[in-house]
């Protein structure tokens, strides 16, 4: 049994499985303004779990080949680990909430918590789908089965993440950069009424390097979603983590048509980066279901209140 699991051809199959796997998982793995994570040990910490899944999916067909039933019930007590992921990167996130600019909420945390622990899953699919192609090919012919494997793998993979990859903000409502104004001590952001700012130094600071965004929903689902608390709160997280805080962060709901818009003053002035990072800023999976409900429903024309 030793000996045709340490074969050539299983060794082979192995070291394919591996490789696919673990390529599936870094090529999720972005490095952007926004996604997490964005750090080198991070994206460490990922690979390296991302290799683990894809070891297990590479392994586990060829331990139920050679019937080593002791290897099976090992290598699904490490699946379950991976439960684990999801638990371990849910209150490591929560840890930091206090020292964020804007902390992330607990809708947004959940959401990167699942991810982390479906991206592993998928690095499994693919060295398992790998091995699996390879075994089932004839005369084992590497100069065909290696191809062949990792072709088949890849394009599962790319379906997957095509039907698991959600909308961003920017696919369902307009953004634009909107006007900063005072009347008396209220401020306005266009139209909306949003905050009192009584001193004379922050209604300076405010007018010379704020910084305002309007978020117009398209449709009926995509004002639902917007009125969620938790995926305004991923909104003003993102750009205040992006763009740094230097004073002042003021947000409002406009409860007549689901506008909503927040002002603040940024470290790093760039109105451009900023409404393509708040287009990009995910919709989460606690508000998607509303937003299918009835994202075919078209607002009508909103004006001014």
């Amino acid at each position: 049994m030793a000996q045709a699991l340490l074969s050539p051809e299983y060794l082979t199959m192995i070291a394919t499985g591996f490789v696919v796997g673990t390529a599936a998982r870094m090529s999720t793995i972005k490095e952007d303004t926004r996604q997490y994570p964005s750090y080198p040990n991070g994206k460490f910490i990922n690979v390296i779990t991302g290799a683990v899944a894809a070891t297990i999916g590479a392994v586990f067909p060829i331990t139920l080949i050679t019937q080593n039933f002791v290897g099976v019930s090992f290598l699904m007590l490490a699946v379950q680990q991976f439960r684990d992921v999801r638990k371990t990167e849910r209150e490591s996130l929560k840890d930091l909430e206090q020292s964020e600019y804007t902390p992330r909420g607990a809708a947004y945390i959940d959401g990167i918590a699942k991810t982390f622990e479906s991206r592993n899953y998928l690095s499994l699919v693919a060295s398992l789908l790998c091995v699996l192609t390879m075994m089932l090919i004839p005369g084992h012919q590497y100069v065909l089965e290696i191809p062949a494997g990792a072709l088949l793998a890849f394009l599962v993979v790319y379906l997957l993440r095509r039907y698991t990859k959600g909308k961003n903000i920017g696919d369902f409502a307009d953004i634009k950069l909107a006007t900063l104004s005072f009347e008396g001590s209220m401020l306005h952001v266009d139209d909306i009424p949003v905050a009192n700012v009584g001193l004379p130094e922050a209604q300076d600071l405010l007018k010379q390097e704020g910084l305002a965004v309007m978020i117009t929903p398209r449709t009926v689902g995509a004002s639902i979603a917007l009125a969620h608390y938790g995926q305004r709160q991923t909104i003003i997280h993102e750009a205040s983590r992006t763009f740094g805080l230097k004073r002042y962060l003021y947000m409002r709901r406009d409860f007549h048509n689901g506008r909503f818009c927040f002002a603040f003053v940024p470290i790093r002035r760039d109105a451009g980066s900023l409404l393509e990072l708040v287009a990009e800023v995910p919709l989460l999976e606690s508000t998607r279901k509303s937003e299918r409900l009835s994202n075919q429903n078209v607002l009508p024309d909103q004006g001014g209140d």
